[in-house]
């Protein structure tokens, strides 16, 4: 590159042109020309001279110089096989000598050819003294800190992102080996000498600290313990210039020495120097940057040594004293999380029984934590606009959800303190307001609200026969200003201890009333906590609840118009319980006096034509009878008659009318096939006199509407009732029912694109896995197979994840019988003729099935996915046996992009294959495949390649 011809003005006018273009114009159209020109431009092999040109010139903008620095730090990562191997040394010598040529600035550019330089020594694994001879050839002078500081800097940092690195996992390790661990004293000497330097200039003295944040991964700890540095490091937090970066450090060295028993020679250090910092925590409250950093510190040392706390409390004491400290100071709530996951730490080794007497030691530390959190909760006094967060939505719900987190830290202290002291500090503050109430002060609902809230956080530590402060708590909620928050926070509190209540009915009627009242308050909040209150109600208290049904009936039908939908559900879902409850003999009139008004809405519905919103309507109540389904399923003898089977036997020609009607609504489709799937997972065997029109209509309504929800139900059927526990005859109508779906959906599927349908194709997928499941013998000898392994292989190029999961579940399921072990339990050996079948599909689909799994694991499938598609390409290459696996991958591997994989590499591919499976060594063979997509896809997949699949795509035929 140093040698390069210059660029000619020709060639630089046009990039010149497009640069002012995007940076000054005004013209959108011209702009985004102007942007793709310049795109272009970056892919190009003449960029490489070009941004030498640029960055070597004295007269060439700024602009211009940052877009050829940002290029050519983007054809390093991802172009540098554009270039041979002599051009490569030319570019790393012209790298440096541009650098060093930017010594003086500016920063932005300086960066990029940093990273740029640093990228560079990464991939060229032949350059064995990268770091020296770029130190070398910079010099370690004082004018030249900034450059080699930031080379430094960013060297550990692109080491660490492996995605941008075009190296298999092995070369990487060892080149990071190479470059940093080998390399780690001589950059600590360097470091050293710059900070004790007085040349070195001040501007570079964060930098230093920067740099220094970058190795400590990679120096060993006790080195920079015991040199200077650490020293620096802390009084540097005391200059306002070095403050972050010094900060950086200092918690980079703590979380270090997580490792307490291996890294105790030099932890005592670092306590020391942290623990020196303590007065700034209240001299610097009321500096939010400072005293965001010190609570850093503080609470990562308290990750670090929360074990150390816990071992020897009286001695670590002062830091957890310290964190409290912190959090209690933090008026504004904008560090106290930080603190979070020490508590949690902590909390989790002190309640062990070994650390009992640290437990003891640490207690009061905890019980100071209660009050801390309940000031926390208090929600803001002053109002904006008329609103406590000034209208801003955000803000509120980022509250909210902050305060659920502290309700986790009270969850912590009630396991350390016990659940009746913390519960008595909630009690206390809130028995203290209503006491300077009672005297006339003016007590605002937020100093109420907020240890309400507290209770309902410690809910699920108290213990169920707690009997020391929770009844003293319930006589005092009743006493309450009725406020509409104060009834919220109190309606959530009753709804959270109805487990308690369940063991203590002398509370029940006093909070049922109180929960019932909420629904006539006219707040719609209120509403909803009391709905949800009501829905826990009736499950923990439904059997002190059975003779109030009647009352309770009347109360549903009188509040249900009136509340909001999600409401309504939790309401349905408590009196279903309450019907849940009832004995047998009164089940079936419980549940139809509940079911029959939604039954009779219902009616009234599905003869009439709907808008939109009116499917939502109707799907809306089908969700209703969904709920009872649900909940309501006493276990019935089988051949004994079932009492709510006969009430939904009495409601199917309902269902039957509103799929006739409506069935064209994805809202009704998917909400009926739901309840229908509640039925068969409610009611299995009593299900039996529905489930031949049920299948009828499933086939009806998928060949009029084509919606996947009717195949998903399907395969319920299929699940349910196609397997040994239903009697033959049921068997045989259910494959014949599954069949004619299959069927039906192999023709569709003809008509349209597929990548238009993927759901539908996901929905295909499900019920064909559960006919392999329920019937392997009948369905692999079918003429179902075969267009089910083309319907796979024809989505492995798509990038959606739910569909790739379920296609190759699909094809495990069907090779996994291609061995002689089943891979269910209720079968013993897989009939040879069988196994015979599936190694045939194997060696008559196996070539393309390769290439496209390949092709998905290459290029398409998502991260989360690449696993499962290894194990199926690794079942299918141990069915086809070596020699057709090495000619298919063979095959696969020359279909690749030219430039992207060597022969070597293909070769050494190509012999893992062939050494694996000629010694049956699929675990290695799972690991080197991995491997190899792994630097694969890191060399060759990135933003600028168009290339998505190996070879044509497939398109699915089917004939049938």
């Amino acid at each position: 590159m140093a040698s390069a011809p210059v660029a000619e003005d020709s060639t630089l006018v046009p990039i010149l042109g497009a640069l002012q273009e995007l940076y000054t114009g005004s013209d959108r159209r011209t702009k985004e020309e102007a942007g793709q020109f310049l795109e272009n431009f970056q892919k190009s092999e003449n960029a490489w001279n070009t941004t030498h040109s640029i960055l070597s010139s004295p007269t060439m903008s700024l602009e211009a110089k940052m877009f050829a620095a940002q290029t050519l730090r983007s054809k390093v990562v991802y172009d540098l096989h554009q270039l041979s191997a002599d051009a490569q040394i030319q570019l790393r010598e012209s790298l440096i000598a541009i650098l060093i040529s930017y010594k003086s600035g500016p920063k932005l550019i300086i960066t990029q050819l940093a990273l740029s330089l640093a990228s560079l020594a990464i991939q060229q694994i032949q350059w064995k003294n990268a770091v020296a001879q770029v130190v070398s050839s910079c010099g370690v002078d004082a004018s030249s800190a900034t450059i080699i500081l930031e080379f430094l800097k960013v060297l550990p940092e692109e080491a660490s992102d492996a995605r941008k690195i075009p190296l298999s996992d092995e070369d990487l390790k060892d080149r990071t080996t190479e470059l940093l661990q080998q390399n780690s004293f001589e950059v600590l000497k360097i470091l050293v000498m710059y900070v004790e330097s007085a040349e070195t200039p001040k501007s570079s003295h964060p930098l230093i600290f920067e740099c220094l944040n970058s190795w400590i991964r990679e120096v060993p700890l006790p080195a920079i313990v015991n040199s200077p540095l650490l020293d620096l490091v802390f009084q540097a937090l005391s200059n306002d210039d070095l403050f972050d970066s010094s900060t950086d450090c200092i918690c980079s060295m703590i979380r270090e020495t997580r490792d307490v028993d291996e890294t105790m020679d030099v932890i005592p250090a670092l306590y020391a120097k942290v623990m020196e910092l303590r007065p700034r925590i209240q001299t610097c409250k009321d500096d939010p940057e400072a005293f965001r950093n010190y609570t850093r510190i503080f609470a990562d040392a308290g990750e670090a040594w929360h074990m150390l706390i816990a071992r020897r409390p009286r001695e670590f004491r002062a830091l957890a004293e310290s964190i409290g400290e912190c959090a209690a100071l933090d008026e504004d709530l904008e560090v106290v999380q930080f603190t979070f996951y020490f508590w949690y730490q902590l909390k989790q080794m002190i309640v062990l029984d070994r650390y009992e007497s640290a437990r003891h030691d640490l207690k009061d530390i905890y019980l100071s934590l209660v009050d801390v959190m309940i000031k926390h909760l208090r929600y803001p006094y002053e109002e904006k606009n008329g609103d406590l967060f000034g209208n801003d939505k955000e803000q509120e719900e980022k509250f909210r959800s902050f305060r659920h987190e502290m309700g986790d830290v009270l969850k912590d202290c009630c396991a350390v303190v016990g659940a009746s002291l913390a519960l008595r500090k909630a009690y206390v503050k809130v028995s203290e307001c209503l006491q300077a109430q009672s005297v006339g002060e003016n007590v605002p609902w937020q100093d109420f609200e907020a240890p309400i809230f507290s209770m309902r956080a410690m809910a699920r530590e108290v213990d169920l026969d707690e009997s020391s402060v929770l009844p003293d708590i319930m006589n005092l909620l009743i006493q309450l200003p009725d406020h509409k928050k104060i009834r919220f926070a109190v309606t959530l509190v009753l709804g959270r201890y109805t487990e308690w209540t369940a063991r203590h009915p002398e509370f029940l009627e006093f909070q049922f009333n109180y929960i019932t009242n909420g629904f006539y308050v006219g707040d719609s909040d209120v509403a909803s906590a009391a709905a949800q209150s009501m829905m826990h109600f009736c499950r923990d208290c439904g059997k002190h609840l059975v003779n109030y049904i009647d009352q309770l009936h009347d109360f549903y039908e009188k509040v249900a118009p009136e509340i909001h939908l999600e409401s309504l559900y939790d309401l349905t879902d408590g009196v279903a319980h309450l019907v849940a409850a009832q004995p047998v003999d009164k089940m079936y009139g419980s549940l139809k006096m509940f079911c029959s008004p939604i039954v009779e809405r219902l009616y009234a519905k599905a003869s009439m034509p709907a808008d939109d919103a009116g499917h939502r309507r109707i799907a809306d109540e089908v969700e209703l009878l969904d709920t009872f389904a649900r909940l309501v399923q006493p276990v019935i003898e089988e051949g004994k008659p079932h009492p709510c089977m006969q009430y939904w036997i009495e409601m199917w020609p309902l269902v039957d009318l509103l799929l006739d009607n409506h069935g064209g609504s994805t809202y009704v489709s998917e909400r009926v096939c739901k309840f229908l799937r509640t039925l068969m997972w409610s009611y299995r065997s009593h299900f039996f006199p529905l489930l031949a029109p049920v299948a009828e209509k499933l086939v009806f309504c998928f060949e009029k509407y084509h919606y996947g929800s009717y195949l998903w139900a399907s395969g319920i059927c299929v699940r349910e009732y196609g397997n040994e526990y239903s009697n033959q005859s049921t068997q045989e109508a259910v494959w014949e029912f599954a069949y004619r779906q299959c069927i039906s959906t192999f023709k569709y599927m003809t008509t349209v694109n597929l990548a238009d349908i993927p759901d539908l194709i996901e929905d295909l997928f499900r019920l064909l896995s559960n006919l392999v499941s329920s019937f392997p013998y009948r369905f692999i000898p079918s003429e179902l197979c075969k267009p089910s392994l083309d319907a796979a292989i024809a989505i492995f190029t798509t990038e959606k994840k739910e569909l790739i999961f379920t296609g190759v579940d699909l094809l495990h399921d069907i090779f996994s019988y291609g061995f002689e072990t089943p891979p269910v339990s209720r079968i013993f050996v897989v009939p040879s003729e069988i196994q015979m079948l599936v190694k045939q599909l194997v060696i008559t689909q196996g070539e393309i099935m390769v290439r496209q799994l390949f092709s998905g694991l290459l290029y398409a499938f998502p991260r989360e996915c690449v696993s499962d598609g290894v194990g199926v390409l690794l079942v299918i290459l141990k069915l086809a046996g070596t020699l057709n696996s090495v000619t298919w991958t063979s095959s696969m591997l020359n279909m690749l992009p030219e430039g992207s994989i060597t022969q070597a590499e293909k070769d050494r591919y190509l012999s893992a294959v062939e050494s694996a499976l000629d010694t049956d060594d699929m675990t290695r063979l799972r690991r080197q495949t991995m491997d190899f997509i792994g630097w694969y896809t890191r060399r060759n997949i990135t933003p600028r390649n168009s290339i998505r699949r190996i070879g044509n795509i497939q398109a699915f035929a089917f004939n049938g």
